[in-house]
């Protein structure tokens, strides 16, 4: 699956940047805007549907960022049909094609609540006013939180009426929580709060940029996520999660890296391996696993991240593919550990029995 932004230039040449400032400036023609996103998207979901992904999503092209675009529609109380969520998935889901699962990525609270006490502050010093004490930030922020939990949970009633069978919720800011016990209990509260009236709509996780393994897997999974993304690069310390997750919550191992040149690196023993091993923590299953990219792709060229989508699914057939078939079909062969290659001592039996041995006890290795 595509996991964030996709670049917001057209197959020709079209980008919505220089448009949108065209239009801020008063010279720019919004219905050419108009037109030239919905284009891309279009583009976007097609790019996906041809690598044969299985989860689609607009690319978040809407919008230079979507978590910003999100909280400026909430401070006007654009919510439903008159925000940006509603209608970016209708659109997305009216070009897909037909059957096809499209979903709708959503900023989550945590870090929404965050953005929101960072525009108010800077907008407070900016008027020449005191700034608010530490105390005062923080319970602010704790208020607006669990209101755009709220706020956010008639977001996906809206999305759910309207035929969305999936939401990705963005917390980037989760690699913040730490070990405070008090950033836990709020990013739990929001998150219940935010799937409070979820239905039969699956809710994933998104993590990226980081790690967020010292909140915890019980901060984590306080709510019920149906799965979990994890930037398993800028945050290998996520495979902690995935170890605590859930044997029936999917994990999307977040593992491709893209490269800011057109250098081809073979990343299939990577993205296999990551996908085994997550599928064997807690009995889940290569059935609740999936691969996306770990470098967002909207710093990326069109070509690039055109690549990144083949590259993701031809590592989804190989993990999918016995380990015979895998090789034959291209993959390095070294990804393969073959025990009847290696010494009797790498052979874990053999290793019990020799600990038994010294004494060291049934279950020493």
């Amino acid at each position: 699956m595509l996991c964030g932004a996709w670049p917001r230039v057209t197959s020709d040449g079209i980008d919505l940047a220089v448009l949108e400032a065209a239009v801020r400036d008063g010279g720019g023609d919004q219905a050419a805007l108009d037109a030239a996103t919905e284009r891309l998207v279009g583009e976007v979901i097609a790019a996906q549907a041809e690598a044969g992904m299985d989860l689609l999503t607009d690319g978040q092209v809407r919008w230079p960022d979507m978590t910003a675009a999100v909280l400026a529609a909430l401070g006007e109380h654009r919510t439903g049909a008159d925000g940006p969520l509603l209608p970016a998935w209708t659109a997305a889901s009216a070009a897909a094609p037909e059957g096809a699962m499209v979903a709708q990525g959503i900023p989550g609270p945590y870090t929404l609540g965050r953005l929101a006490i960072e525009v108010a502050v800077a907008n407070t010093l900016a008027a020449g006013e005191d700034a608010p004490t530490d105390e005062q930030r923080e319970t602010a922020r704790r208020d607006v939180t669990l209101a755009f939990a709220d706020t956010l949970a008639g977001e996906i009633e809206a999305l759910a009426a309207a035929g969305c069978r999936m939401v990705m919720v963005e917390e980037p800011d989760a690699v913040r929580i730490g070990e405070d016990e008090a950033e836990r209990s709020l990013f739990a509260g929001a998150s219940t709060k935010l799937l409070a009236r979820l239905g039969d709509v699956h809710a994933m996780l998104v993590i990226m940029g980081g790690s967020a393994d010292a909140a915890g897997g019980h901060t984590i999974f306080a709510a019920p996520w149906s799965s979990l993304a994890v930037d398993l690069i800028a945050g290998p310390d996520n495979w902690t999660l995935v170890r605590q997750a859930p044997g029936d919550r999917g994990i999307v191992c977040a593992a491709l890296k893209v490269a800011d040149d057109d250098e081809d690196v073979d990343q299939f023993p990577q993205l296999v391996w990551a996908a085994h091993y997550a599928a064997s923590s807690n009995g889940r299953s290569l059935a609740r696993v999936g691969l996306a990219n770990a470098t967002p792709l909207g710093s990326r060229t069109a070509a690039q991240a055109r690549r990144a989508l083949v590259a993701l699914e031809a590592a989804a057939s190989y993990a999918a593919m016995s380990p015979t078939d895998a090789v034959e079909a291209g993959l390095d062969p070294k990804t393969i550990y073959d025990p009847r290659t290696m010494p009797a001592a790498g052979n874990r039996a053999e290793r019990r029995r020799k600990a038994r041995d010294a004494g060291k006890g049934e279950g020493a290795e």
